[in-house]
Order: structure tokens, then C-alpha cells, then sequence
């Protein structure tokens, strides 16, 4: 190793072991004399709520309801002017959570979104947020609107990491009336971790969002919307006591495809046409450790990845979609990604466990995957390690390993996120790679300093990665490129004017420099983007970006970008953006149009065009892209979506369509959908154009079985 990384990382892992006592959770909420630490008593409710929307048992009558809401935004500590009152209660099985949101803009809320997990940034919504273990680092969050749609997920990190993709089965109602909206929660404590013993005290914070003004407000005031060390006290708790649970999921899959897939074990299988069994054993271990045992688990992507413009010479990186891989994945977010699921094929059996003993967070993940055409088969491990150190701050290991027959790939890392204050982080990384074959090990290693105001950002980072670490870690990881050291400043930020027409200013400023190990300069990257939003619903926006980048030869990109816009705060939005400049020795310009909008209370609709041309254009790059997806929710646990793509280029014309309906939410469902790829290839003896068609039938029903 060019570097000597292994003495750091054992120190480091060492250090998690005898690092000195967290702070006390009171004094890691320290709060200065203008926003001291609020806290809310929750009642208990001898006789359980009616999950309707309407705030009428008696239990929200004796309740502590609490208000004065602080803005984040656009007047940062400010009297909102969407006011809400939220109000808390539990039983021995659940937690629950009342809002009254007042509109002053008229009785109607204005909600759009009505699919699961949807960008509630953009609606009119509310947002609860757990601290089970008054970290003041990790919690839990639901979200809705007054349309009754649900979003859940997890943050770790102190808001460095959030996992939308946690999911677990709450109930929320909402209902409009002429002063504005109200909505009930229902969360049973069972889902999430929770810590034992009398007097516990949770951390707690409220959300409103009210885009009719661009406004966000908190009732625990934040500076930084996903700080979690910003929070509020919780009260009035029991002890809950989580006991042992199973619950089996047991799903059959359907499949008829052309061409016939490939690797898949199957119960049944006739040409193109296939069924497909197996299961998932999810097991809550106590309070707080959970487990996951599965066979043969279902990976079947049926929404395929649709094409994506990349004017880069890097690899593009692809979000994971299988549930087996979501559940902990906050916890492998890592600045250098040495952990990319996508990497790992068909798997035959997987383990999972994750939890939190102590002040640890843990995960561990096993899988073993079939050979799956060229790719032979293979054994995956990894295990993560995390403690929490003075208040919101933490350190962490993580081991990483792939194992085929003749050879494997192992990745160490340990990591550090400091929290200096609310505003200001740092994060720190260094990973070491160990290949098979009498392979070099490299290493990498990654500082960062933050200063966040909510309003305005500043980040300044330094990460280098040695010769040959991108190929010893791919195998695992994801890493676009390494011999390179790379300094990076950025700032950002928005201004609020409010005056005359004008509402805000928003800016980025990003400027890079990147040199090799042997002292090249490699890249060279400054660029600035500024856009104001007028008349409360138009924005426009120019940028200016110069690079210069030693590949085979040294080559100078440089682009500008100019766009415009209407109701980019909400759903209901237009786009235009026309960027042009030169892209490796071409000149380029590519046009997007797109736009979003809702006839119907329960249907969206999203299109856009893109249009690149090259000059000169050799290869025959140039392309349209035509996307239109429509969403049809009867409620919102069944709903109908449709997608499509054309691709001029390769005369691509995809289609998807998908009908879904949660029985027994989130896990308990049928899906029925299906998916046609017609496109155009280059034949094997490379002088002739040939087309291929594909299509897929895809039928799940997944049926939750609880066995103890």
C-alpha cells in the first residue's frame, strides 16, 4: 500500500472500543437563551383514538396541545404565518399524533401528491420526528398531507444520511375542513427501536410546510431542516417492552417474458414463462435489534433503469430498488462508497441483522449468489459498526468482502462525523483495499468541513484515492476514478428578498482542482449557477462552467446553461433548460423541456423532451429523449402507473405499466405489471443494424403471515 492506511484504521477501530462517555443527552441539547429546548407531554389513551382525520375523542381533549411553530424559512426564526398545533398520545402498542393546520390562504390545502413516499417538500404537509434513544443523531419520520398519503423513512448522522425507503405499517388519516386540515397518526411502537426502562425521555420535533408562502416551520426551532440534534423533549412515557415476533412473507412470482430470463430459480419454468417462490422471515429481537432470514429473494426489477444523458467519461450510479437491500441501508452511506448492493446478482439465501446495543448501531448482511451468465458465483459479507461519541457526533467501521471461486475483494474503512456545533461538521474517512492474486492493496482517504445555516452552505474537501483502488474496489464498491488527489470548494445558498416582484435569490458556487499521483495536473473545474424566482411562481436562471480534463490528451469543456420556470415550489411546475458549450472536442446543445401537472385530484401527469446534437457528430450521439408517465390513485394503497420512453438514438421504445395494491401495507401486496423494450443493436458481425424486442408479465403476491 502506497500509503501506510492500516495503522490508522486499527487505531480508529480501536478507539471505538475506549472512546470516552457520550454526553448526557441533557447536555447535548444545550440551546441558547433564544431557542431553549421545548418540550410536549404525551396522555395516555385508556380508550384508543378513531383514525379519522376529525380530533373529536376525548383523549386530544385532555391532551397537551402545543403551537408556535419557529420558520426555518424564509424568515428564519420568525412567527409563521400557517399556523399548527400538534398534540401527543400513547397507549401500550402505539404512539399517536394529532395536527391542526390552519390555512390562511383559503380553506383549501392544495395537496398533490398522492403516491408513497412522493416529495412532501412540495405540498402542503406535516412531519413527525422520533428520537427513540435521544440520540440527538438518529430518528424516525412520518410525514402527510391533507390527501392522507404517507412517508416514512429514517435519518442518521445527525441529517447526514436519510433512508426513505424504511418502511413499516402505520396508519394516518386527514380531512379538509373550511379553516384548513387536520390528520391523526397511529405508530406502533413494535417497528421501531426503542430503549428500556422507566422515565424515558424521547426526542421529538414537528414540521409544517406551506408552499403557497415558501414557507417550512419547525415547533423545535432548526437552522438545518434534517438536524436532528435540534429537537424538542418528549414526556409522559411508559416503558414499552417489545417481545419476540416472526412474521413470515411468503411470495409466489409469476413471469412470462421474451426473451426467457436468465439465473433464476424458479418452482416452475416452460420456455419464457416461469414461477418463481420464496420468502422472507423478518424477526424483532427485543427492543432493539432486528433480523432478517430469506430464500431465494425476490430481485425482480420490473421497472427497468430508464436512459439517463451522461456527457461524462465516469459511470453512472444507479439507486438501489430491492427491498432485502433497503432495510439499514442509512448506515452504509459512506462519502466514499465502498458498499454498492447493485454489484451483487441473484442470491439463493441472504442473513441480515441490524439494531442498536447501547450507544452502537450495527448491521450485518450475508448473501450467497448463484452464477448468473459470465458472472461466477459468489459469497458477499458486510459489517457495519457505529458509535456515538460526544452528544450527535460518531465513529465507525466498516469490513466489506467478496469471495468467488479464486478470488475475492476486501475493503476496510473507518469513518468520523464531528458535530462542532448545529452548523458546523466535519467528516473524515480512510478505506484500505486488499485483492486476491497478489494484488497491490491501495488506499483512499476523504476530509470534509461543513458549515450549514440552512439558508446558506459552505463546504471545503480534500479525498485522494491511490493508483488501482477503483478496480480493487469495484468489485463491491462503487468508485468512478482514482489516481487523484481532489480538492473541492462549494457554497450555496438562498437569499430572500420579498420585495417588489422579486421573492429569492438562489445561488451554487463549485470549484474543483484534482491532480494524479504523479504530480499531472488532471482537472481543472470552476462554475457558478444563480437563478431568482419572481411573482411568486416564475424563476429563471443562468450558470457558467469551465473545465479542463487530462484524459488521452488534455481537453478544455466549457458550458453555459440558461432556464426558466413556473411553480417550481409545487407538483403543478414547467421547466425549460437550454445548456450548450463544448464536450470533448465537439460542440454541444441539449434542450430539456418537462413538466408535471394534476387535472384530477387523483391523477398525475409528467412529460419531458430532451433534444442533444453534437457537431461534429461521428459516432452518432445525438439523441431525443420523450418521457411520459401517467399515476392513477384510487387510494392510496391502490394505484395504477404507466411509463414510457422513446430514444431516438437506438429507436428504443419502452413501456410500463404497473397496477399495485397494498392489502396489508407496506409489505402485504399484489402487483401486476408489465414492461416492452423494442430497441436497435449493432448485430455481432458489426455491419448491420438489428432490432430486438422485449416484453415481461410480472405477477406478485406477497401475503404477511405472522408465526409467533
Amino acid at each position: 500500500m502506497r500509503r501506510f492506511f492500516i495503522l490508522p484504521l486499527l487505531l480508529l477501530l480501536t478507539s471505538l472500543l475506549v472512546a470516552p462517555p457520550a454526553l448526557t443527552a441533557r447536555q447535548s441539547a444545550r440551546r441558547t437563551a433564544k431557542n431553549p429546548t421545548r418540550s410536549i407531554t404525551a396522555v395516555e389513551a385508556e380508550t384508543p383514538p378513531t383514525i379519522d382525520g376529525r380530533l373529536d375523542d376525548s383523549i386530544w381533549q385532555a391532551a397537551d396541545w402545543q403551537e408556535n411553530f419557529s420558520q426555518f424559512k424564509p424568515d428564519p426564526g420568525g412567527v409563521p404565518r400557517a399556523a399548527t398545533r400538534v398534540a401527543v398520545a400513547y397507549d401500550n402498542e402505539h404512539i399517536y399524533v394529532a395536527f391542526r393546520c390552519f390555512n390562511p390562504t383559503g380553506p383549501s390545502a392544495n395537496s398533490t401528491i398522492t403516491a408513497r413516499d412522493g416529495n412532501m417538500d412540495q405540498d402542503n404537509a406535516v412531519t413527525l420526528y422520533l428520537d427513540t434513544y435521544y440520540t440527538r443523531r438518529d430518528c424516525y419520520y412520518f410525514s402527510t398531507n391533507s390527501l392522507g398519503t404517507q412517508v416514512d423513512g429514517r435519518i442518521g448522522q445527525d441529517g447526514a444520511a436519510n433512508d426513505k425507503k424504511w418502511d413499516c405499517p402505520w396508519t394516518v388519516a386527514s380531512r379538509e375542513d373550511s379553516a384548513g386540515w387536520s390528520c391523526e397518526m397511529k405508530i406502533p411502537v413494535s417497528e421501531m427501536r426503542i430503549p428500556s426502562g422507566e422515565g424515558r425521555v424521547w426526542g421529538i420535533n414537528f414540521r409544517r410546510n406551506y408552499p403557497e408562502f415558501f414557507e417550512t416551520s419547525f415547533w423545535q426551532h432548526r437552522d438545518v431542516a434534517w438536524r436532528i440534534s435540534q429537537s424538542g423533549d418528549l414526556l409522559g412515557l411508559p416503558a414499552f417492552d417489545k417481545l419476540f415476533s416472526a412474521t413470515l412473507y411468503p411470495y409466489v412470482v409469476g413471469l412470462d417474458s421474451d426473451p426467457p430470463s436468465a439465473g433464476r430459480r424458479t418452482l416452475l419454468s416452460s420456455g419464457g414463462r416461469e414461477l418463481v417462490g420464496g420468502a422472507d422471515l423478518r424477526l424483532k429481537l427485543g427492543n432493539s435489534v432486528d433480523g432478517n432470514i430469506t430464500y431465494n429473494p425476490d430481485f425482480a426489477t420490473v421497472e427497468a433503469d430508464l436512459t439517463i444523458i451522461n456527457l461524462t467519461r465516469y459511470e453512472t450510479f444507479f439507486p438501489e430498488k430491492r427491498l432485502y437491500f433497503l432495510e439499514g441501508a442509512e448506515l452504509f452511506s459512506h462519502p466514499i462508497r465502498l458498499f454498492y448492493s447493485r454489484r451483487i446478482g441473484d442470491i439463493d439465501w441472504g442473513l441480515k441483522t441490524n439494531g442498536r446495543l447501547g450507544k452502537f448501531n450495527y448491521a450485518v448482511l450475508a448473501a450467497d449468489e448463484r452464477t448468473t451468465g459470465d458472472d461466477p458465483a459468489a459469497h458477499t459479507e458486510a459489517f457495519r459498526l457505529q458509535r456515538d461519541i460526544f452528544g450527535s457526533s460518531n465513529i465507525g467501521f466498516t469490513a466489506v468482502s467478496r469471495t468467488w471461486n479464486g478470488g475475492y475483494a476486501r475493503v476496510l474503512s473507518s469513518d468520523a462525523t464531528l458535530n462542532f456545533s448545529p452548523r458546523t461538521r466535519m467528516r473524515g474517512q480512510l478505506v484500505g483495499s486488499f485483492p486476491s492474486g497478489g494484488g497491490e492493496a491501495t488506499g483512499a482517504g476523504m476530509v470534509e468541513l461543513t458549515h450549514d445555516t440552512g439558508l446558506r452552505s459552505y463546504t471545503l474537501s480534500y479525498r485522494n484515492l491511490e493508483p488501482g483502488f477503483m478496480d480493487n474496489v469495484n468489485r463491491v464498491g462503487f468508485i468512478q476514478d482514482d489516481n487523484r488527489h481532489d480538492l473541492s470548494a462549494r457554497a450555496g445558498g438562498e437569499i430572500w428578498i420579498n420585495r417588489g416582484i422579486l421573492d429569492k435569490l438562489n445561488y451554487n458556487q463549485n470549484n474543483n482542482v484534482v491532480w494524479g499521483y504523479d504530480g499531472a495536473l488532471r482537472r481543472v473545474q470552476v462554475g457558478g449557477w444563480v437563478g431568482v424566482t419572481f411573482l411568486g411562481n416564475l424563476m429563471v436562471g443562468f450558470s457558467k462552467n469551465y473545465e479542463t480534463e487530462l484524459f488521452e490528451k488534455r481537453l478544455r469543456n466549457s458550458t453555459r446553461l440558461v432556464e426558466g420556470g413556473w411553480n417550481q415550489q409545487s407538483w403543478n411546475n414547467v421547466g425549460l433548460l437550454h445548456v450548450w458549450g463544448r464536450n470533448f472536442d465537439r460542440d454541444f446543445h441539449r434542450t430539456r423541456l418537462r413538466g408535471a401537472f394534476k387535472p384530477l385530484d387523483n391523477l398525475s401527469l409528467s412529460a419531458g423532451v430532451t433534444r442533444l446534437r453534437f457537431s461534429p457528430d461521428t459516432t452518432g450521439q445525438g439523441t431525443d429523449l420523450y418521457n411520459l408517465s401517467a399515476d392513477y390513485n384510487f387510494t392510496p394503497d391502490l394505484w395504477l402507473r404507466l411509463t414510457s420512453q422513446y430514444n431516438s438514438n437506438n429507436n428504443r421504445l419502452y413501456f410500463y405499466g404497473l397496477f399495485g395494491w397494498r392489502f396489508s401495507p407496506p409489505f402485504g401486496a399484489l402487483y401486476v405489471a408489465y414492461t416492452a423494450d423494442r430497441f436497435e443493436m449493432l448485430s455481432s458481425e458489426l455491419n448491420r443494424i438489428t432490432g430486438r424486442r422485449d416484453r415481461a408479465l410480472f405477477i406478485k403476491l406477497t401475503v404477511p403471515l405472522s408465526i409467533y
